[in-house]
């Protein structure tokens, strides 16, 4: 029984570091931007952003893929927001989280 449990651990142990290590491989972005519409039916958002300067995005309107059913929950046409996002190219991001802001 001692071994069984050891054998539990370990594995729990390993998963940790293995889901660990994905994440830390993806790269998170924040942007500021107010939105533009909200397409919840397909989990999209529209952002009229400033510029991601660490990936040389200039100021500009995109539409950003969600993840998450709850993400857009609270957000509306026309609010402040801060979100994160990851990102595979210029135009194609996901946001992860997003939160109105008071500015």
């Amino acid at each position: 029984m001692k071994h069984s449990l050891s054998r539990i651990a370990a594995v729990a142990l390993f998963s940790l570091f293995a889901v660990s290590a994905a994440q830390a491989g993806v790269e998170t972005y924040r942007v500021h931007g107010t939105v533009q519409q909200v397409d919840a039916a397909n989990g999209k958002v529209t952002l009229a952003q400033d510029a991601v300067t660490e990936l040389g995005w200039p100021v500009r309107t995109m539409t950003y893929k969600v993840d998450g059913d709850n993400t857009l929950t609270g957000i509306s046409a026309g609010q402040t927001v801060d979100a994160t996002f990851t990102t595979t190219s210029p135009y194609q991001a996901s946001i992860q989280f997003i939160t109105p802001t008071a500015h």
